[in-house]
């Protein structure tokens, strides 16, 4: 009963890219691109009507994401030179640096980083982003207004915290 193959493609098409940059807080690369497309085939094999895919889907991406971070954790411990791949490519139509927002918001702490994305990039409102970490929505918002205000403070230069 499930999923239809069109709804699937719709859902795919509107949450592939945003969900990978979600993954990849976590993972590398390739391991990102894994879970994401790990997610969306559990979605389509799924036997139950799901009431939100998207939220299943970023609950899914989430928990793949962080039982193979603790699993790579153990395979770094054995390999210390594992290269990491940026979160997202530069586009010369952007107004901002990519590589600087990257690489300021891996500056964030774990948690802002993990609410901003899923705002921002994964279009996530804040009651599933609340659901989703197991947090109230008025700290999944307080926590993303901390997150943007630390961000634009880093990205100007204003570092007086």
């Amino acid at each position: 009963m499930g999923i239809s193959q069109t709804e699937l493609r719709d859902i795919m098409a509107k949450n592939a890219a945003p969900m990978l940059l979600y993954a990849r807080q976590l993972l590398d690369y390739h391991a990102a691109e894994e879970v994401v497309q790990d997610a969306f085939f559990r979605l389509s094999q799924e036997k139950t009507i799901i009431e939100n895919p998207t939220a299943w889907l970023y609950r899914t991406v989430r928990n793949r994401a962080i039982s193979r971070k603790r699993s790579d954790a153990r395979r770094e411990n054995r390999e210390n030179d594992k290269q990491r791949m940026p979160w997202f490519e530069a586009d010369s139509t952007d107004r901002l640096d990519a590589e600087q927002v990257a690489e300021t918001l891996q500056t964030l702490p774990p948690e802002l980083r993990e609410i901003v994305t899923l705002h921002v990039w994964g279009e996530l409102s804040f009651a599933e982003i609340a659901e989703l970490t197991g947090m109230s929505k008025a700290t999944a918002f307080r926590r993303y207004e901390e997150g943007l205000a630390t961000l634009r403070k880093r990205i100007r230069g204003d570092n007086d915290e």
